[in-house]
């Protein structure tokens, strides 16, 4: 590993300024006193696994790397404000020392060493065998889960599977090979499952209810299914993992305790079906459970620096998921009512243009919106297509844009009713900028109507200086629904949870790995296929729809809805990655950026695309950490191209 000697292994625990607690709080959710050394109680055994879960929470995981920095290079979204002088790891610029890459590969391995600890250390220690056996479980896939994130970044990684204190004075470890490393994974994730109960379950040394926070029988089922895919696409190009995926996927969907959620929580009726889970995210699962589509969550809390529950424990708070990427908003001040957002993430027009007409997800996804200020709950549309007059009610349509501003083309989402006359078409944009002026001047239509509906919005002429999809931001987390802040909110930080894995995502890899067992899917790939678009575009997920529904697909086809259902959730990069196609994407996007993006965003949304492009076998996989790992470890070589 990256140390000569066991003090340099272990430096990181005198970093730590956790506090011992008592074992019947939420893992997740409280600070803990992570131990380093073996130990005989139950308690200790205990924290030593929340320990363990912390790793989840630092930043170059799930507090920002693994939706971010790490991951968001792709052809989703793009880093606003990129520069020349920019160097992040998503834009491709870096080299082998670059921190935050080292840093992700540091806290991997620190959460292998504390699951090391507990197999090492559990079997010593007078308790109940169930519960201990549970722990064991849990640590097991925990430290399996770490080499999945190694390996599927960084390619051929060492397997170290003992405690530093136990290795004596050789710390020269050599890379294993991908294939073995994926044989090891899924050999001890089929383990870890038969030792963990099932999500309505809570572990045995729980005294809190089942929660998504918690790794159940239902997460390493859907891991495995993902670990399966992964084995069975680029680099690896294993096919028979295929139909192993479908296994794991079948014993998620068979099992009956999941579903997508068809309906809002009710304090949001007007949201979409689609958007409860990410409202709960941002709530902490306080108001809803979950429990249905969530199946593994990274959990946080935030806290005041100054008052609040959690303002004098030492919790790291290190969640920006809402206030990086999130609804831009540039009030910071304290008594904020929206809650600071940088806007940081904008969105690529090709993403954009993959959803249909009525598509729920992509005004959630891609906010339409943004705030001025967040002293006011008033929402600024960065491009409004009024329709007023005609007798009618309820229309309601979409304007695009080209590069220049100029609207192109308009889309009826909903017809209304009613309409007895073409109503009056007219455009509203407003800049993500703080000025209160619309933006955008010269637009014209006429509608067409019949039976009383609208039928049509024909553009007579286009107008320049319109907002383009680039302004638009992430949209998925809205820090407007976060509850239980403490009195002075956070600027940077929130307390969203992150889905690892929910059951939308099950559903798509069961479809995919039906339609590459078959060569064509069959009915039940066809009817997980229509699952999730029928809850995108607000039917009830599991009644068929005629005249809607697909009755086959292909390969594209589940690419384009995977990206239209789990956009920046940090799967998308690995998933071009694993389909062999990263390459392509990434022309994709200079070919889109070239044609559609205004020239202030030219750059950044084209940026990691450009340097990607010029050496795609070195950037396909990260460099193992230069000052660290390469440095200390003589056994060990470095990635093609680094």
């Amino acid at each position: 590993m990256n140390m000569k000697n066991k003090i340099k292994f272990l430096f990181f625990f005198a970093g730590l300024s956790f506090f011992y607690i008592s074992c019947n709080k939420d893992l997740t959710l409280q600070p803990i006193y992570f131990q380093p050394t073996t130990f005989t109680t139950e308690g200790q055994l205990v924290n030593q696994l929340a320990g363990t879960y912390d790793i989840f929470e630092m930043d170059q995981l799930y507090a920002q790397g693994l939706w971010g920095y790490l991951e968001a290079g792709a052809d989703e979204s793009f880093r606003n404000g990129t520069s020349a002088s920019t160097v992040y790891t998503e834009l491709y610029d870096i080299t082998s020392s670059e921190a935050n890459i080292g840093t992700f590969w540091r806290q991997c391995y620190n959460g292998i060493e504390r699951a090391n600890v507990i197999i090492q250390d559990a079997p010593t220690i007078t308790m109940d065998t169930t519960k201990r056996a549970n722990i064991i479980g849990q640590a097991r896939f925990i430290r399996a889960y770490c080499y999945f994130l190694l390996v599927s970044n960084f390619g051929d990684v060492p397997i170290k599977l003992q405690t530093s204190l136990s290795m004596g004075t050789n710390f020269n470890l050599p890379r294993s090979a991908t294939k073995d490393i994926y044989s090891y994974i899924i050999s001890e994730m089929t383990a870890a499952e038969a030792m963990i109960p099932p999500i309505t379950q809570p572990q045995s040394w729980q005294s809190s209810a089942a929660t998504t926070t918690v790794v159940s029988k239902d997460a390493v089922d859907a891991i495995l299914c993902r670990v399966c895919l992964y084995a069975a696409g680029y680099p690896l190009q294993d096919p028979t993992k295929y139909q192993l995926a479908l296994t794991w996927a079948n014993k998620v969907i068979s099992s009956g305790l999941h579903s997508l959620n068809s309906a809002p929580l009710a304090a949001y009726s007007t949201t979409p079906a689609y958007a409860r889970l990410f409202i709960n995210n941002m709530q902490d699962n306080v108001n809803d459970n979950n429990i249905t589509e969530g199946i593994w969550d990274a959990a946080f809390i935030s806290k005041s620096n100054t008052s609040g529950t959690y303002s004098s424990t030492g919790y790291p708070v290190t969640q920006q998921l809402g206030a990086i990427m999130g609804i831009y908003c540039p009030d910071a001040t304290a008594t904020s009512i929206i809650g600071y957002g940088a806007g940081t993430y904008r969105v690529h027009n090709k993403l954009y243009n993959l959803f249909a007409s009525g598509d729920q997800r992509r005004d959630w996804a891609i906010a339409p919106y943004m705030y001025k200020t967040n002293a006011s709950t008033t929402k600024y549309f960065y491009l409004t297509v009024n329709i007023t007059g005609g007798g009618g009610t309820g229309a309601a349509a979409t304007a695009y844009t080209n590069a220049s501003g100029a609207i192109t083309s308009v889309t009826v989402d909903n017809p209304g009713s009613g309409y007895t006359s073409a109503p009056a078409i007219s455009f509203t944009g407003y800049t993500t900028g703080t000025s209160t002026t619309a933006s955008g001047t010269g637009a014209t239509a006429v509608a067409t109507i019949s039976g009383g509906k609208i039928t049509g919005i024909n553009i007579t002429a286009s107008g320049s200086g319109y907002p383009t999809i680039y302004e638009r931001c992430v949209g998925k987390w809205r820090r407007e629904y976060e509850t239980n802040l403490p009195p002075v909110r956070q600027q940077n930080y929130t307390s969203c949870n992150f889905p690892i894995i929910r059951y939308a995502d099950v559903l798509l890899m069961a479809a995919e790995a039906d339609l590459q067992v078959n060569g064509a899917p069959s009915a039940a790939g066809v009817e997980y296929f229509n699952q999730v678009r029928r809850r995108a575009f607000g039917y009830p997920p599991t009644t068929p729809k005629p005249g809607f529904d697909v009755t086959t697909f292909t390969l594209q086809n589940l690419m384009d809805e995977r990206s239209r259902e789990l956009c920046f959730e940090g799967v998308r990069r690995q998933d071009l990655i694993r389909w062999g196609i990263m390459t392509t994407a990434m022309q994709n996007v200079l070919t889109d950026v070239t044609n559609n993006a205004p020239a202030s965003y030219n750059f950044a949304a084209s940026f990691p695309a450009t340097n990607f492009i010029s050496n795609p076998t070195k950037y396909v996989l990260f460099p193992i950490p230069g000052s660290g790992e390469i440095a200390h470890n003589s056994a060990i070589t470095q990635n093609p191209g680094w």
